[in-house]
């Protein structure tokens, strides 16, 4: 792979609409103090939903996406429980155009 290109795991964290964009905010604004996250944003994903968008730093490998998905989601369900209602990763994509 060509040095200026970063592997990146990707993707979306769906929450129920009980979850609050407040809260998501919030949860994004602290995970956003970890330099690996390239990108972040909450957004609508469908109906009332919203949801934690995100672009971090990989090598790769499918351990460090493994890595990342275990850590996140166990984290996300012991804050919101049943209300982490589902996610899309994809676990190595190439950024061709950023700000």
């Amino acid at each position: 792979m060509d040095d200026k290109k970063q592997s990146l795991i990707m993707g979306l964290w769906k929450f129920h609409e009980r979850v609050g964009v407040d809260k998501l905010t919030e949860v994004a604004n602290e995970w956003a103090k970890d330099e690996k996250y390239v990108n972040l944003y909450v957004r609508k994903t469908s109906k009332d939903q919203f949801g934690i968008g995100f672009a971090y730093a990989g090598d790769g490998s499918k351990e460090a996406h493994d890595e990342y998905f275990d850590k996140t989601s166990d984290q996300l369900k012991r804050k919101f429980g049943n209300d982490l209602v589902g996610w899309d990763i994809a676990s190595t994509a190439f950024l061709i155009k950023g700000f």
